[in-house]
């Protein structure tokens, strides 16, 4: 079908987007280092760089973790920031992450240059934004790392930031959310009730249950005089990565505004018996990003206080499924985008064809098509499954330790000292191997 006055106005764009091109170097490096380093793939389409990275602190080599190179400065602040939190540098940590959150906020404007440069590039030419988990993340870390410190109140501004964001996110919440937001409210309310907030400690709660029912015993009620309770934070794996998948399109050029498409998908390229005359037009991708799970281990988290078994209130929530409601979210966006960009490249592909010849347009087709990658940026070390495990004991020093299943080995999450009448928070990751034993909140 021929589409003339929207072929002119494809043109148009991308003639615009080719002078924010001009414009914008400092932001084309950065997105140039960011597709070449898309092309290196690992386990199950991860890149290599996001690779090397979790695989830094499943070692605990934070000198490289902190040490991370990011062209974007928001993503390297959450980076920055969560490796700071899980090598004990707490105060760097909640500074870190305090900065990302407003810069995050600053970047709810969109950049208008970077949207004409993602026209003729690819989107990550656009600033990174995080999506709704992620920004929770911002704020459970911040949360975790006052919480550490002792800085009570500082951790309850944190966890009014989260409950904030779990209101705003309340109205097109999806099934596959409401684990993870029941679980944030829930660790919410554990820390107004440390810091003294009663009240926003019960609202916490009550959303918690609201979301999620399930037998928590949150008040006080019911402990034995010189009784407290401790609570441990357990995060294992690592979340969902995202990996590119594309569609090849065709542009065909018989009468200058003609486009087939999508024909052949995965990168696969089998000339079409029906098409002889390809000659006469050009094959550009279209990129989409796709979440790709991490194997799941088996098992459920125990506690052991003082190398018993401790049985008392769980909340689980697979931090996979939420990310995955955020993708599904952003599909048709990243669709919409995709698909313009490449007609735009359609665009100045021919033009350059119709100037500079057959060579240069077959060169043009090429690099446009190598341009193409999907976003894959992502906070990609979060954790992909958080547990609550939260039990009563008798004040005093107490050791800790967490197992997996049936597996016999424990990893020490350390001692603990209960005070009376009040909850201690205590936090272990669990990565692909056991993880050094982190130090207890009081």
């Amino acid at each position: 079908m021929r589409t003339p006055t929207i072929a002119r106005r494809i043109r148009k764009l991308a003639a615009n987007a080719t002078m924010s091109v001009a414009l914008a170097g400092l932001s084309a490096c950065g997105m140039l280092r960011a597709t070449v380093g898309a092309y290196e793939t690992g386990p199950n389409g991860i890149s290599r760089p996001q690779q090397r990275l979790r695989e830094a602190l499943v070692h605990a080599d934070f000198t490289t973790a902190l040490g991370w190179r990011e062209d974007d400065a928001l993503l390297r602040a959450l980076n920055v920031g969560v490796s700071s939190y899980y090598a004990s540098q707490f105060t760097r940590s909640a500074a870190v992450l305090d900065s990302a959150a407003l810069l995050a906020d600053d970047r709810i404007t969109v950049s208008i240059s970077k949207n004409a440069l993602s026209m003729v590039t690819n989107d990550m030419a656009r600033a990174y934004q995080p999506r709704r988990t992620e920004r929770l993340f911002i704020s459970y870390y911040g949360m975790l790392a006052f919480s550490r410190l002792e800085q009570w109140e500082d951790a309850a501004v944190e966890a009014r930031r989260l409950t904030a964001l779990l209101e705003q996110y309340a109205a097109d919440r999806t099934d596959a959310e409401r684990a993870t937001h029941a679980t944030m409210h829930y660790l919410a309310g554990v820390v107004f009730e440390r810091a003294g907030e009663r009240e926003d400690a019960q609202v916490a709660y009550r959303n918690a249950t609201a979301l999620l029912p399930a037998a928590w015993d949150s008040s006080v009620a019911g402990r034995a005089k010189g009784d407290g309770e401790v609570l441990v934070v357990i995060e294992r794996g690592f979340v969902a990565h995202r990996a590119t998948e594309s569609i090849n399109v065709f542009f065909h050029d018989s009468d200058g505004d003609s486009v087939h498409g999508p024909r052949h998908r995965d990168h696969e390229y089998v000339r079409d018996e029906d098409h002889d005359d390809d000659d006469n037009g050009y094959w550009l991708s279209i990129a989409l990003p796709s979440v790709r799970r991490s194997h799941r281990s088996a098992g459920e988290p125990t506690m052991f206080v003082d190398g018993a078994s401790a049985v008392g209130s769980r909340l689980s929530t697979l931090i996979d499924d939420a990310v995955t409601a955020d993708e599904q979210r952003e599909r048709a966006s990243f669709l919409t985008r995709a698909t313009a960009r490449a007609a735009a490249k359609y665009v100045v592909t021919k033009a350059v064809k119709d100037k500079k010849g057959e060579v240069a347009g077959s060169i043009a087709n090429i690099g446009a098509s190598l341009l193409e990658r999907a976003d894959i940026r992502s906070w990609h070390l979060l954790p992909q499954e958080v547990t609550l495990l939260r039990v009563r004991v008798p004040a005093g020093q107490h050791s800790l330790q967490v197992a997996i299943g049936a597996v016999s080995a424990r990893v020490d999450v350390g001692p603990v000292s209960v005070r009376a009448g009040l909850t201690t928070i205590a936090a272990v990751r669990l990565w692909n191997e056991p993880a050094p034993p982190l130090i207890a909140i009081k």
